[in-house]
């Protein structure tokens, strides 16, 4: 990517992360920043290790996520797009300083890393910054309240549909005046099967059978929702958490 275009991702993401800042003091932060730009499918950070600081997605996709205690298996719990944050958990409890989650890039993807005392010590000075950050950790607690409530109490069927209604309104393509929504989708079946928590096997179930209901249509990577007025019915959830759905994916 020409140098340009990169500063002005980089400046975009900061915009992203901090609306409440103005361009100068985004530009301070920035010089804190160190660049770190990571392939495909590479692990960033590894959870229970050492957490020096706290990252900002610049460009490109990541998934943070928890391994279960006795196996290997893994829960995707969501996706990090440009503007939003890794770290602040660690970063703000204070205590034994250890990745809570891991991250794993999805798709080729540039970060920025931000040494512990050194944004520290931007918070201190700059206190309309945590105002944002506390903004975007308050969407995090709604967020997380709602999945948890949806996975332990609602059908496997209404818990895809929301993923795929969020998924399509922070990634999709609208075609043929607004009837079918194309999803260019940058990541596997079995990541999409760990973000619903759900096994492989399961999701091929739920594909096949939204396919068979006309409710949406696949080509290997590429997903089509057909109808995405039928696919709220089946979702059956209000507009405030969906917004926010479409948002923390």
């Amino acid at each position: 990517m020409p140098k340009t275009k990169f500063k002005q991702a980089v400046a975009d993401c900061l915009v992203k992360g901090f609306p409440g800042l103005s361009k100068e003091e985004r530009e301070e932060l920035q010089q804190l920043g160190l660049v770190l730009r990571y392939g495909p499918d590479e692990l960033v950070a590894q959870e229970g290790s050492f957490c020096a600081g706290v990252y900002l997605v610049c460009q490109g996709l990541v998934a943070i996520g928890k391994y279960a205690p006795t196996s290997p298996d893994k829960r995707v719990l969501r996706f990090l797009a440009p503007g939003e944050w890794y770290g602040l958990e660690s970063f703000f409890l204070e205590r034994e300083p250890v990745n809570l989650q891991f991250m794993r890039t999805i798709v080729e993807s540039t970060l920025l890393f931000f040494q512990n005392s050194q944004f520290r010590s931007f918070l201190d000075h700059h206190p309309r910054a945590l105002w944002d950050l506390c903004r975007w950790l308050s969407r995090e607690v709604a967020m997380l309240e709602f999945k948890l409530t949806r996975e332990a109490t609602e059908s496997s069927d209404r818990n895809f549909a929301l993923l795929l209604l969020a998924l399509a309104n922070k990634y999709g393509q609208t075609l043929q005046n607004g009837d079918i929504i194309k999803l260019d989708i940058p990541f596997t079946r079995q990541t999409m099967a760990e973000l619903l928590g759900v096994s492989l096997e399961t999701l091929m179930r739920l594909l096949r059978r939204f396919r068979e209901r006309g409710l949406i249509r696949t080509y290997r990577s590429q997903l089509e929702i057909l109808s995405k007025e039928r696919l709220k019915e089946v979702a059956q959830t209000s507009e405030f958490y969906l917004t926010i759905l479409e948002e923390t994916l």
